[in-house]
């Protein structure tokens, strides 16, 4: 049951990690932000296998530039969501629709709680902006930050926070939970 579906009200030191031009070696930020990272990505609807390649895949793309990134989270982030759309896009066949549902797999090498399982599960309806903007919402981004990453209006963010805010407390209620 999903108990909450707005992210703490206190943000852990590890939940987002800012830095300007690299105050912090590659290799702290590969620790701290690579289970993180691929959760992020599992959250727009990814099985942990392909949320695993789409991080490891953000972090070489990183390590090539690491000494220009001012914002590592907000870069690996938006890198990572782009890596797994465009293997997504290659895979999808012509003239075949994209399941509604996609079916959910629990990583082996990340621990989840059962709400943790029951989030990514809800999050998964979602249509695919809806789940987007959730993902980055809940890591923490702000309205204007979302906007900015996704490239769309604050107004289109809030619009998609409240439809999926909506979304998923019918899915809880449908679910018998208060």
């Amino acid at each position: 049951m999903v108990d909450d579906i707005s992210p703490p009200a206190v943000r852990s030191a590890s939940a987002r990690i800012e830095t300007v031009l690299g105050p912090q070696s590659f290799a702290d930020v590969y620790r701290a932000e690579m289970p993180l990272l691929a959760r992020f990505v599992m959250k727009h609807g990814a099985s942990p296998q392909e949320a695993a390649d789409a991080a490891h895949e953000a972090f070489a793309q990183a390590y090539e530039v690491w000494d220009n990134i001012r914002h590592p989270s907000r870069w690996l982030r938006t890198v990572a969501s782009r890596v797994y759309f465009r293997a997504k896009l290659r895979e999808d066949l012509p003239g075949e629709l994209p399941s509604s549902h996609t079916e959910f797999h629990l990583p082996s090498n990340i621990e989840l709680s059962d709400q943790e399982r029951e989030v990514y599960g809800a999050l998964a309806e979602l249509p695919p902006r809806q789940r987007q903007v959730m993902a980055w919402y809940y890591d923490w981004y702000t309205v204007p930050e979302i906007a900015e990453v996704l490239k769309i209006t604050e107004d289109a963010v809030r619009q998609n926070l409240c439809r999926a805010r909506a979304a998923l407390k019918a899915r809880q209620s449908q679910r018998g939970g208060a």
